[in-house]
């Protein structure tokens, strides 16, 4: 029997139904070299992009490599998914058939006793036997080898602690088992095969069965059909006369094609007939690939190997990136097409040590002997050391060797320190004591089916049951008999989430707190089809999808009718109709948007050869090839430093926006200048240091505007604004352990007290004291609904609709609003103002007035906006992203904005001031509400809290705006908090998240998605963990 092993953040195991050898063949070797380099490497600079949304293409610069991977099936598992996908490796695979189960997923042992693993993107990894036992950990696979014996071998994937069992039949050790390291038999995946040693069946621990049939006479080795039992969903596969897959036809009936010339793959057809070519060298090296071949104007990137350690990719319009690297395959230099410099180093675990930018700023990383990392530090920024994130693991015990691969504590560059613990069965996350202890945010809690504390909740064996907040506030969940999380109770007065499940694990209802079941439809390849309220498809309380055969959303019904999107060969969206009102987009070869259209006319673009934009040309204007202002064509021009930061826009009028940045990448001031470089506005910032060390911080000190205002900020050991004094006056905020704000102060006013239920919901605001059953006389009094909507603050009354969306306010009158979609994000109408949510988020908002208009750049960043009258008015904004000044055609100031730490407006002065809606933090705001809306929520900046709780449970505290941190972080999403200026990825998330349940359900085998208020949200524990601040939705300002 296979020993117990330890968990992994690799992703899941994918049964790799990949273009190999024939299964009467052994394991194929590595192809010398560079074929033991030729997975994804992560020091290897891959260059690629997706071809659909199952299937995926990558270029080795350092190897010549070509890897395609498409996806098959996803499993779910209670315990660990199983992803049935293939490759095409050009080096590994070049004799290309189909392989899987014994070839693609054994480990080989040589006679030394090394260990060789193949990956599911045919990258194979060789642990080699130590000195006094043990073996190497083999450079880009974070792997212990935890048994090798005649019989039987086992791999553990150190991140999440996945592990693979392999069984020895006939000198193979081919695939059994994969689970939890700590899963038990009955609980683990398990794979069988028929008496000619192939892949015949995955039987997932849940009970859902895959069947694999060899029926193709061409190629009886390999699979023809693919059957999942559990939906009945059939993959076909083909053949040509030899033995090579030619079609695939995927559970929905798309099809995708297979070209080969000289034993190579040289074409592939998506679903939507768009082909691409790959070419090759004399030696069988990539050497191009084309892009929508099949039509008149196919992206090309020509590869070629300058020499032993250099590589060029060459694009469609000539511009050349120029890669080079060592012996071990490593990339140590990146020049683009403009001569910009990025060296980098790795130690022999291909783990990245420095990288060096255009500007010669060195981040350095550093890493412990088992590979974990150790620290990461940023440039300097000013006379101290860099900004630092340092991590400390416990030593290796037999016990549970994996906890070593896992921090105890993480402390950033102010001092502060976040300590966790591991479960003593499990070693999953029990408790996370952030700093400050008790006086921090308290400590969050875990508890697993069967762990130290004999939990259980009819789950598998270490499912999560239950999660404690910071103030003991319990969140429990129960399974199914197929250990599916069936009801989830949340603190009162949150109502009980009730869910059932489909056989292929995916959720089928929810029944909310407000008691309405929503009811969920999938295609054949999981896609969410429709999402409805009741028995029957209604506009009101449903929504349906529909996808082409590459799996882009083509069509979107609900209750404002139909939304139609459009894409091109490369799969990118060209248009979008909604409400009647069509907006399109034009591309160049590198997928940069050269044009923009709405109903306003068409914003042109223009990039440099790093694909910068250099240029904008407002409707009905132009851009001369070299840029002059101010000019009268509507042309603005943005410049660049060597590290691609947009440090300067300059708009036809002649303002000119420059952006200094320090050494260590954060912002130090932001000015409008005139003509006359006279200075219309600016924002100087300076930043923490650490009170012994000197050691340079990542939050904001001070910032000081153009008339020398100076405000000052303090935070707690959690990150949380404390105090803020500009002059005399001083604001400060104390928390309690989760986050909600107790106390405000201010000088020369009265403190203002803050209560809370056990769900994190607001009671009442008071300068007086009491409890949420007794508040004090005179209280400002809220209440929420079953699903944490509030419906009453103070004198206002707030209603929502099934899908949780705003309906209507009531102040002294009522106004409704309409949305389009699930969710908040894309609002239709705001009583009598309308918006249009075109390509690029809103660039239009109309009422009986007329129409305002918003210009924006690629990226969804704000321009200029344009009045009733069709005057241009252009923006400056802060670190934040706030607008604090609108000037118009004269260079004269039409608007100016001063806002207090929470985004409350304290000042604002010119004729545009109330015309532009756009604010705080980028943010829209809502004069109706007095909110300003940050896509899927809309926050009150004057209790600095969202008014409904995160829909994807990403945040701590699902109310609390930007963590409690107004200053250094936005969520310009509604549903992910931002640090701006932050050092190394996920680092705030690991923090914070830890106690958040979407976290655990992601990552210990829970919801395959979070259902909640209609909508699907699916986490990922390595986005999670990982991230870098990727936000789920628009970038800030594109939705209201």
């Amino acid at each position: 029997m296979p020993a117990t092993l330890a968990p992994a953040v690799t992703a899941p195991l994918n049964l790799a139904v990949a273009q190999s050898l024939p299964l009467d063949d052994d394991l194929p070797p590595a192809a010398g070299p560079d074929g033991l380099l030729s997975g994804s490497r992560k020091a290897a600079g891959m260059v690629g992009r997706d071809l659909t949304d199952r299937m995926k293409l990558a270029w080795n610069p350092t190897t010549e490599n070509i890897l395609v991977t498409g996806q098959l099936l996803h499993l779910e598992g209670n315990d660990r998914d199983v992803d049935l996908s293939w490759r095409y490796n050009s080096i590994n695979d070049d004799r290309p058939t189909l392989s899987e189960g014994t070839s693609e997923s054994a480990v080989t042992v040589g006679a030394d006793n090394s260990v060789t693993y193949t990956a599911p993107d045919g990258g194979t990894y060789k642990f080699v036997p130590k000195t006094g036992g043990g073996w190497t950990t083999p450079p880009g696979l974070n792997a212990t080898v935890t048994q090798l014996t005649s019989t039987a071998a086992a791999i553990r994937f150190n991140d999440t602690g996945n592990a693979n069992w392999y069984e020895n039949v006939g000198g193979v050790y081919r695939l059994a088992y994969t689970g939890d390291r700590h899963s038990l038999v009955a609980d683990r995946n398990a794979f069988a095969y028929d008496t000619d040693g192939r892949l015949e069946t995955i039987t997932m621990a849940n009970g859902r069965q895959v069947l694999f049939e060899y029926d193709d006479a061409d190629n009886t080795g390999q699979p023809s059909t693919i059957t999942d039992q559990a939906l009945n969903r059939v993959i076909t596969i083909d053949y040509d006369s030899n033995g090579r897959m030619q079609d695939l036809t995927d559970a929905t009936g798309a099809h995708t094609g297979f070209d080969y010339s000289s034993g190579l793959l040289d074409e592939i057809t998506d679903g939507r007939g768009n082909t691409t070519e790959l070419s090759y060298d004399a030696n069988d090296k990539a050497a191009e690939i084309r892009y929508t071949s099949n039509t008149n104007d196919p992206t090309v990137h020509t590869l070629d190997a300058v020499d032993a350690t250099t590589a060029t990719l060459t694009d469609t319009d000539n511009r050349v990136t120029t890669f080079k690297f060592n012996a071990s395959r490593q990339i140590t230099s990146i020049t683009d097409p403009l001569g910009h410099v990025t060296n980098k180093t790795h130690n022999g675990h291909d783990d990245q040590l420095t990288n060096v930018n255009a500007l010669n700023q060195t981040t350095t990383s550093t890493f412990n002997p088992n590979n974990t990392l150790a620290n990461i530090l940023s440039p300097i920024g000013g006379t101290g050391p860099g900004k630092q994130i340092a991590f400390t693991y416990p030593a290796a015990t037999a016990g549970e060797a994996w906890l070593e691969f896992h921090p105890t504590s993480s402390t950033d560059s102010e001092g502060n320190v976040t300590s966790y613990t591991y479960d003593t069965v499990f070693g999953r996350p029990y408790q996370t004591i952030t700093p400050g202890g008790t006086g921090g945010s308290g400590t969050l809690t875990n508890r697993y089916q069967g762990d130290a504390a004999a939990t259980t909740c009819g789950a598998l064996r270490g499912q999560l049951c239950k999660t404690i907040d910071g103030k003991g506030n319990t969140t429990s969940i129960t399974y199914d008999a197929a250990h599916n999380p069936v009801t989830i109770t949340r603190p009162a007065p949150l109502g009980v989430i009730t869910n059932t499940f489909d056989a292929a694990g995916r959720i089928a209802t929810s029944k909310d707190g407000k008691g309405q079941t929503a009811t969920y439809v999938y295609d054949e390849n999981d896609r969410l089809l429709q999402t409805r309220f009741g028995a029957t498809c209604l506009p009101a309380t449903c929504v349906t999808y529909a996808y082409d055969d590459n799996g882009n959303l083509t069509t979107r019904v609900d209750g404002s009718g139909t939304t139609t999107h459009v894409y091109d060969e490369q799969n990118r969206p060209t248009s979008k109709a909604i409400g009647g009102v069509t907006t399109s987009l034009s591309y160049d070869h590198n997928s940069n948007i050269t044009s923009f259209t709405d109903p306003t006319g068409t914003v042109d673009y223009r990039y440099d050869d790093a694909d910068r934009l250099t240029a904008l040309a407002e409707p009905g204007g132009s851009c001369p090839a070299t840029l002059v202002f101010p000019n009268s064509t509507g042309c603005t021009g943005f410049t660049y430093d060597n590290s691609d930061r947009r440090i300067g826009t300059q708009y036809p009028n002649g303002v000119k926006n420059a952006t200094e940045f320090d050494p260590a990448g954060r912002i130090k001031t932001i000015t409008a200048t005139n003509t006359s470089a006279a200075v219309l506005a600016k924002r100087a910032y300076t930043y923490t240091t650490h009170p012994t060390t000197l050691r340079e911080g990542s939050l904001r000190k001070s910032m000081t505007t153009d008339t020398g205002a100076v405000t000052t900020y303090t935070y707690d050991a959690v990150q949380r604004l404390k105090t803020a004094v500009t002059g005399t006056v001083t604001e400060s905020w104390t928390y309690d352990l989760n986050g909600n704000r107790l106390t405000s102060a201010k000088t020369g006013a009265t403190t203002v007290n803050y209560a809370y239920n056990a769900a994190d919901q607001l009671c009442w605001t008071s300068t007086g004291t009491g409890t949420c059953a007794a508040p004090p006389a005179g209280a400002s009094t809220y209440t929420f609904d079953a699903n944490g909507n509030q419906t009453k603050a103070g004198t206002t009354t707030s209603t929502w609709n099934t899908f949780d969306q705003l309906a209507s306010h009531t102040n002294s009158s009522t106004t409704s609003f309409t949305y389009a979609g699930q969710g908040n994000t894309e609002r239709l109408t705001s009583g009598t103002m309308s918006f249009l949510n075109g390509s690029l988020g809103i660039t239009r908002q109309s009422n009986a007035s007329g129409t305002v208009s918003f210009i924006r750049d690629p990226e969804g960043n704000l321009i200029s906006m344009r009045n009733v009258a069709g005057a241009s008015f252009y923006y400056t904004t802060d670190a934040l992203g706030s607008t604090i000044l609108l000037t118009d055609g004269t260079q004269a100031k039409a608007a100016t904005y001063l806002y207090d730490s929470w985004g409350n407006t304290t000042t604002q002065t010119g004729t545009m001031a109330t015309v532009n809606p756009w604010r705080f933090a980028g943010g829209y705001k809502d004069d109706v509400t007095g909110y300003t809306k940050f896509g899927a929520r809309y926050y009150g900046p004057g209790n600095g809290r969202f008014t409904q709780p995160d829909p994807s449970w990403q945040e701590a505290n699902r109310y609390a705006y930007a963590s409690c941190n107004p200053i250094n972080s936005v969520d310009p999403s509604g549903l992910d908090d931002t640090i701006l200026e932050d050092i190394g990825c996920g680092v705030t998330a690991f923090g914070t998240g830890l106690g958040g349940i979407a976290l655990l359900f992601a990552a210990f085998g829970g919801l395959p998605g979070l259902v909640l208020a209609g909508t699907v949200y699916v986490i990922g524990l390595a986005g999670m963990l990982l991230g870098c601040g990727t936000q789920m939705g628009a970038p800030w300002g594109w939705a209201i």
